[in-house]
């Protein structure tokens, strides 16, 4: 068995990672229960206040998507994808659209107006025409 060896750094131990649901900053998206924005990702099709939202994957950071799917999804990225893909094929629902680039994620949000997705809240900044519709986790401070 190998031993891991770290080194304790301060300015990273007091941060607390916050990922939080974003959208256009000109778009009413009202806040969603957990169990929502959980279905609203795997492809179920969420009408709230008269507003249809609509997901957009973020697959700008890896680490970000993975934790969005196991802590808000609740789900491996496996079983996310063989779970989205049951429901288009069995119910004929549109399947979220996917960005790898961050300008044309934000590009889309902004244009959209029911768009919304993840991001870890220090990278939501106003003047990208983004606005912070709740907070989905952060992690624990230890």
């Amino acid at each position: 068995m190998g031993l891991l060896l770290m080194t304790f750094n301060p300015a990273v131990a007091d941060q607390v990672r916050h990922m939080v649901l974003v959208a256009g900053a000109n778009a009413y998206v009202p806040p969603l229960t957990p169990a929502e924005v959980r279905k609203l990702f795997l492809g179920v099709v969420i009408t709230k206040d008269g507003q249809r939202i609509e997901p957009l994957l973020n697959l700008t950071d890896p680490l970000l998507h993975e934790v969005f799917l196991q802590k808000v999804v609740f789900m491996s990225s496996e079983n996310y994808q063989r779970q989205l893909l049951a429901r288009i094929n069995h119910l004929g629902d549109p399947r979220p659209q996917e960005y790898s680039d961050p300008w044309q994620l934000i590009s889309a949000l902004r244009s959209r107006p029911g768009a919304v997705s993840y991001m870890w809240a220090q990278d939501t900044r106003p003047r990208m025409g983004l606005k912070i519709v709740q907070e989905l986790w952060q992690s624990r401070q230890e």
